[in-house]
């Protein structure tokens, strides 16, 4: 593929916008199975010692919303498979990941364009996260980065200077959409490799359902699952044994107290984020 036409397509798979980003459970996660492949032994090593280290991933995966697997597996991995496996293999709890709404044929492209992409981010000494405090892994993960932003915004005065032909102007683009997905990489690492506040969790005794609703669908719940969240909790504000934990649980099992599309998965999500308390 020539330079140009590559340049379009990568233009173009960018600008499919993310729904959501965010951590994930990995058990949401499927992988192809033409992407369980064998990994390198260095790679592997070096993954493992990463998630082991990080407990999670510094680089996002890329994932799609599907129905095609099972009911827990809301997710399929396209880009960073080989992160999820040993993640799961490890029983990593969280991943990090940006979440596209794509077709099968835009799932493919966008793989192949993103390992083009972040093809110049792979350093050549891979680190050992066990000899490392945060600031060396932050600044040994982030050393390539940075010479890659030098290398695309040093030319670009100069080349202005000297013509301002078409040549040189599509040049100068396609140096501004590298550099831009540069910074953006960037700024997601250093988001990650740093603590993150996490925001008080919501209470359900005193917030509107309005309010309910928003942080329901901030975390990823769907349109059924965050219905049936808001159907339990009325349910068990009417009754006088009243809105629990243990009651919600309860609303997961077969029985009288059972509400539609209201399982398990859906209640781990809530205790993440959702709290139960009297003022």
């Amino acid at each position: 593929m020539e330079d140009k036409q590559r340049r379009d397509r990568i233009v173009q798979y960018l600008q499919i916008k993310p729904i959501n980003h965010g951590q994930i459970y990995t058990y949401q996660i499927a992988i192809p199975q033409e992407e369980i492949l064998e990994i390198p032994l260095e790679r592997e090593e070096y993954l493992r010692n990463s998630l082991n280290q990080q407990r999670t991933n510094l680089i996002p995966l890329i994932v799609r919303r599907t129905d095609a697997y099972t009911e827990e597996q809301e997710y399929e991995v396209v880009f960073g498979a080989d992160w999820c496996l040993i993640a799961q293999e490890l029983e990593i709890e969280k991943l990090w990941v940006w979440v596209f709404d794509l077709t099968d044929e835009q799932a493919k492209t966008a793989k192949v364009e993103m390992e083009h992409l972040l093809g110049f981010f792979q350093s050549e000494k891979q680190i050992n996260p066990g000899e490392l405090d945060l600031n060396q892994l932050l600044d040994q993960k982030l050393k390539p980065i940075y010479t890659k932003i030098n290398q695309l915004s040093t030319p670009i005065n100069s080349e202005l200077i000297k013509s301002h032909s078409n040549e040189n102007l599509s040049l100068i683009e396609s140096k501004i959409t590298h550099l831009s997905f540069a910074v953006e990489t960037l700024s997601t690492l250093v988001r990650q490799i740093l603590p993150q506040p996490k925001p008080p969790k919501l209470n359900l005794l005193t917030a509107s359902e309005s309010e309910i609703r928003s942080r329901l669908l901030e975390n990823g719940l769907n349109s059924l699952q965050t219905q049936a969240t808001l159907q339990a909790i009325v349910y068990w504000k009417k009754l006088d044994s009243a809105l629990t934990w243990e009651n919600l649980k309860q609303s997961t099992k077969n029985g009288e107290h059972k509400i539609k599309n209201f399982g398990d998965t859906t209640y781990r999500k809530l205790r993440d984020f959702l709290d139960i308390r009297n003022e």
